[in-house]
C-alpha cells in the first residue's frame, strides 16, 4: 500500500469514533434498542474504547497535551457505560449457558430468579449511565469531541507521508512477543492463568483497532478473529465467577449457580485448545 498523508488516517480515525460515541448517546438515553439486536450502551462504550485506542497509536502525531487528558476521560466513560453493558452480557450468557445441555437442564425457577437479579443490576447501572450523561464532566467531553472533529491538534510529523502498515507494527510485535508483563499470543499454553488469557485479548483488540484505523482491512479481520476467540474465553471466565459469587450471596441458587460455573468452566477450556490450534495460523497470516 502506497504512503499517505499521516493527518488524514488520524483525522478519519477520530472521526469514525467520535461519531460512534456521540450519535448513539441518544439511544442510550432512551435506552432503545437498535435494529440489529445490539444495544446502543455497547455501540458507544465501543466507540470510546477505539477512540482511546487509536490515540494511542497515533500517539506521536496528535498533541500530547490534548490527547492524554482526553484518552482519561474516554476512560471514565467507558467504565460509566461499562456496568450497564456487563448487565446486559451477563443476562444473555444466563439464558444460552443454560440451555447449552438439554439433556441435564437446570430449575427453570431459578434461572428466571438469576435473571431477576442481573435484570435489576442492569437498572441501576443504567440509571448511573443516565446521571453521568447529564453531569457537566460529559457535557464538557461531548464538546471536545465535537470540537476535535473540527480541528485536530496534530503535530508535525501528522504532515509528513506514513506508509499505514508502520503504524500497526508495534501493536502487532506486542502481540507477537508480549508487552509490560503480558506474553505473546504464542506464548500462551493451556495452564496460563486467566490473566495472561486476558491480557493477550487486549493486545489483539489494540492491534485490531490500529490496523482499522490504518485501512488494512485483510489484517483487521484476521485479528478479529483472533480477538473473537479470546473474547470467549474472557466471557466464560467471567461469568464462571459471577455465577460462584451469586451462589454463595444466594445459597437458595447455590447448586443451579454451581452448575452454570461448571459449564463456564468447561466452555474456556475448550477455547483454550481451540486457541492452541489457531492462533498459530492466524499469527502466520498476519505477517504477509
Amino acid at each position: 500500500m502506497a504512503g499517505q498523508a499521516a493527518a488524514s488516517l488520524v483525522a478519519a480515525a477520530v472521526r469514525r469514533a467520535v461519531a460512534q460515541i456521540l450519535t448513539h448517546e441518544p439511544l442510550v438515553r432512551l435506552d432503545a434498542p437498535l435494529p440489529d439486536g445490539d444495544s446502543a450502551v455497547h455501540r458507544m462504550r465501543v466507540g470510546c474504547r477505539r477512540l482511546r485506542s487509536d490515540l494511542r497509536t497515533f500517539a506521536p502525531l496528535v498533541d500530547q497535551s490534548w490527547s492524554v487528558p482526553l484518552r482519561a476521560e474516554l476512560r471514565w466513560l467507558a467504565a460509566l457505560l461499562g456496568g450497564a453493558r456487563d448487565a446486559e452480557v451477563q443476562r444473555a450468557r444466563l439464558w444460552a449457558t443454560a440451555a447449552a445441555d438439554p439433556s441435564h437442564p437446570l430449575a427453570p425457577a431459578d434461572v428466571a430468579a438469576l435473571d431477576g437479579l442481573l435484570a435489576a443490576r442492569r437498572e441501576a447501572a443504567y440509571r448511573e449511565v443516565l446521571a453521568g450523561l447529564d453531569t457537566n464532566r460529559y457535557a464538557v467531553l461531548a464538546g471536545r469531541l465535537a470540537a476535535a472533529c473540527a480541528h485536530l491538534p496534530l503535530t508535525d510529523a501528522a504532515f509528513a507521508t506514513i506508509h499505514p502498515a508502520d503504524l500497526v507494527r508495534r501493536p502487532l510485535r506486542q502481540l507477537r512477543r508480549g508487552r509490560h508483563g503480558v506474553p505473546g499470543a504464542p506464548d500462551l499454553t493451556v495452564a496460563s492463568p486467566d490473566v495472561d488469557w486476558h491480557g493477550v485479548r487486549i493486545s489483539a483488540k489494540r492491534a485490531r483497532y490500529a490496523a482499522e484505523a490504518a485501512g488494512l482491512g485483510r489484517r483487521a479481520k484476521v485479528l478479529a478473529k483472533l480477538q473473537d476467540l479470546l473474547g470467549e474465553h474472557q466471557d466464560a471466565v467471567v461469568a464462571a465467577a459471577l455465577w460462584q459469587r451469586l451462589g454463595r450471596d444466594h445459597p437458595e441458587l447455590a447448586v443451579t449457580c454451581g452448575r452454570l460455573a461448571e459449564r463456564e468452566f468447561a466452555a474456556a477450556r475448550t477455547v483454550r485448545t481451540r486457541h492452541l490450534r489457531k492462533e498459530g495460523h492466524l499469527l502466520i497470516a498476519l505477517r504477509r
